[in-house]
């Protein structure tokens, strides 16, 4: 690392994407707690946000805008969803969703990730700092630029949400998981996760057909941790009770 590092503290986003115009692929963004934090051996320049509103929650219409710099846990607290704070509770501990950051975590998960799934099922939309542009958060990770993370994600209200999942304990990581969001539209969101690739597909109102849906989604998905046959199996099985979860809180 260069002995010539400089440390920035801006005050505003206008500052702080005005220093990385200037310093360019030397600068890197200090982008709130990280659990895997890096430093490339060339910069000369770090930018610390924690003081512009990259960390900030904003109603829009016809949602929410929430800044890249939140923890986990306040994520938690804004989206109000019983099934994401019990998606949150099986992947971490109190001290980390206290302190990652939305941004660092998105850098970094994969399908395994119960907390990712539940938030591909809520289909938001990002920004990254490279491009204000928005973008579904499936092709982000898709797309995803290690030098380039996840400024602010909007999602859209109502929001209805369940999530299922099962692992080799009650606290471990999922083998397998379903979330299952419905949309103000009457349409179903549905991820699917426990292997390191993801899936997120979309139904129709009232497309009841889904029968062939897990074993086309797992074909294949077979790890160190289950085979193809038990993923498509218990997949299954939780689709149907995120279905029925779906179905029961519409109608309550």
């Amino acid at each position: 690392m260069t002995e010539k590092m400089q440390y920035f503290r801006p005050q505003s986003p206008e500052e702080a994407l005005a220093l990385k115009q200037k310093f360019g692929e030397r600068a890197q963004f200090l982008l709130g707690g990280d659990f895997k934090p890096t430093l490339r051996e060339d910069l000369e320049a770090l930018i610390d946000l924690q003081d512009t509103n990259f960390d900030d929650v904003e109603s829009t219409d016809p949602g929410l805008r929430i800044g890249g710099l939140t923890t986990l846990r306040f994520l938690d607290e804004v989206l109000d969803l019983p099934e994401f704070s019990k998606a949150l509770s099986v992947e971490y501990g109190l001290n980390v969703r206290n302190s990652l950051s939305l941004s660092n975590f998105l850098k970094q998960t994969n399908g395994r990730s119960s907390v990712l799934i539940c938030l591909l099922a809520l289909n938001p939309t990002v920004t990254t700092f490279a491009s204000f542009d928005k973008i579904s958060l499936q092709t982000y990770l898709t797309q995803r630029d290690p030098d380039d993370q996840v400024a602010d994600i909007f999602f859209t209200e109502p929001i209805d949400l369940a999530f299922e999942s099962v692992g080799r304990s009650p606290k471990d990581l999922p083998i397998v998981c379903v979330a299952a969001a419905k949309t103000a539209e009457g349409k179903l969101n549905l991820a699917f996760g426990g292997c390191e690739r993801t899936d997120f597909i979309r139904l129709e109102p009232n497309q009841t057909d889904v029968s062939e849906l897990v074993s086309k989604i797992y074909s294949g998905a077979t790890d160190q941790w289950a085979s193809e046959e038990y993923r498509v199996s218990a997949g299954e099985v939780l689709l149907r009770r995120a279905l029925q979860k779906i179905s029961l809180t519409s109608e309550s």
